[in-house]
């Protein structure tokens, strides 16, 4: 798709800002899509809160379509629909293994993460039971099996076997995510509020 609207290939969040690339990125809604979020949350971070926000006004401008799920876009850049999708790393690189011309890239100037995390509920029944789930989920033996589901997400357990598909940590500039903040339902609803009066209602 790059070649074929002779458009280079990104390599930083603000390369995504080029005229260029009017009509060719998809990304979710953050509304719908905990992905999606985290990318605002992570731009907020990356350029403070004024920068980060034009630059979603800026990145507005180029997108396609906001999809309600998360790894819709990089689906999408898969079945050659779109040219950049944005999503969590794992998922781009589902697609490049399973055969598509999907080149996955870490933007420049850092990017955000997510944890993927359980609860137990307070009072729940069978928290006993629920203990040894979690004592198991936590297990290097649990967690190779994503290597048998093509799941290429980084373990917690370092102890477990990492897919040599998987992003490679080292090669890749992590922002330090504040998660308590950027975690909280407050933040969250402020922010989502903020980008919805700000953000969508912008013409494209």
């Amino acid at each position: 798709m790059l070649a074929a609207n002779n458009l280079p290939e990104p390599s930083c969040w603000k390369d995504l800002l080029k005229p260029e690339y009017k009509g060719h990125i998809q990304m979710a809604n953050p509304n719908s899509s905990g992905t999606a979020y985290t990318t605002l949350a992570s731009m907020v971070q990356i350029f403070g809160e004024d920068e980060g926000f034009e630059f979603m006004k800026g990145l507005h401008k180029n997108i396609n379509q906001y999809t309600k799920s998360g790894s819709a876009p990089i689906k999408a850049a898969a079945r050659g629909e779109t040219t950049i999708g944005i999503v969590f790393m794992h998922d781009a690189v589902k697609q490049a293994v399973a055969g598509f011309p999907i080149q996955v890239v870490a933007p420049c100037e850092g990017t955000g993460y997510e944890i993927g995390s359980m609860s137990i509920i307070d009072g729940a029944r069978n928290v006993e039971e629920a203990k040894k789930f979690y004592d198991w989920a936590l297990s290097a033996e649990a967690q190779n099996l994503a290597l048998e589901v093509n799941a290429f997400q980084v373990p917690s357990n370092k102890a477990a076997k990492t897919s040599d598909s998987a992003p490679d940590m080292s090669q890749i500039k992590l922002i330090d995510y504040d998660f308590k903040k950027y975690g909280s339902s407050d933040e969250r609803k402020r922010l989502l509020q903020k980008w919805d009066e700000e953000v969508s209602v912008l013409p494209q």
